[in-house]
């Protein structure tokens, strides 16, 4: 054998690199599948989705439309109120949570250690691991609005303009609380257990939030009203309920005050999550404890 073909043996085998966009598509493709592969988690979770909305519905004939009026929102029925505050509740919290989920589940099962070691970008791991979440609670979102809407009759405003401007709020709400999610995945990754910093959130915003009251009734507990006024999500939910109650567009003065208000909290905390997600995972490198669990 020849120096050149000992020498070419010796060379190192260096992996071809995909593109980012590559990356984030196998990583959403890959968790896609498995969501797909859970029939019956589906069908049982589509069931119960459907099963809660009815409840709802029957909880809304015990509240006094009056009392309704007198919060703010005259001619508006509770169901409505409620069926929009349920949905975007779930939805929010449903993307935020997936990522430090998925990350306890790459933990508990001893595949985050490939993962970190792999050329993929943990960026583009975030990101499509994200795009899963979006669609898969997607799913769940739009089967409660058309679930109230079709089945349980609530009168929700459903024009091309109202849907447009509702998904537009939808995206700044989820923007506004990604640097949430990905703070808490970066606290998984250096601890291992649970993220209840986003069951923590989750708790407060959809009591705070007005998720199945109006706000005003906190209007005699002035700290808990304040402290609601400085969550994302009651201005997410405030333009959500103009745009479907009240056929206001993302164009309405009282619906751009609120995007303005969720671009300032998108500015603030996603550079904040990923300076925490950094953090975390430059620490289990230093530590050696990425297989740890």
């Amino acid at each position: 054998m020849k120096v050149e073909d000992i020498l070419e043996l010796l060379k190192e085998d260096k992996p071809r690199v995909s593109s980012e966009l590559t990356h984030v598509w196998a990583v959403f493709w890959a968790n896609f599948k498995i969501f797909l592969s859970y029939r019956t988690w589906v069908v049982m979770e589509t069931i119960s989705t459907v099963a809660s909305i009815a409840m709802y519905s029957f909880m809304g004939i015990q509240v006094d439309a009056r009392r309704m009026a007198i919060a703010g929102y005259e001619g508006v029925s509770w169901l409505s109120f409620a069926l929009v505050g349920v949905a975007t509740a779930n939805y929010l919290w449903m993307c935020i949570s997936r990522l430090s989920h998925s990350l306890q589940h790459e933990i508990r099962e001893g595949t985050l250690e490939p993962i970190v070691s792999s050329p993929i970008n943990m960026r583009s791991y975030i990101i499509g691991q994200s795009l899963r979440g979006f669609l898969v609670s997607g799913y769940f979102m739009t089967g409660v609005l058309l679930v109230g809407v079709y089945v349980l009759k609530a009168p929700l405003t459903i024009r091309l303009e109202n849907i447009l401007s509702f998904v537009a709020v939808i995206l700044l709400m989820i923007a506004s609380y990604m640097g949430i999610g990905i703070m808490a995945a970066g606290l998984v990754l250096v601890y291992k257990k649970g993220d209840p910093l986003t069951f923590l959130f989750a708790t407060v915003t959809e009591f705070l939030g007005g998720v199945l009251f109006p706000l005003k009734y906190l209007e005699s507990i002035p700290i808990l009203y304040v402290f609601a006024w400085l969550m994302p999500y009651t201005y997410a939910l405030d333009a959500c309920r103009k745009i479907l109650l009240t056929d206001a567009t993302i164009i309405s003065t009282q619906v751009i005050t609120n995007l303005v208000v969720l671009m300032l909290y998108t500015v603030v905390f996603i550079p904040l999550g990923l300076r925490v997600f950094r953090w975390g995972l430059n620490r289990i490198r230093y530590e050696g404890t990425v297989a740890s669990y």
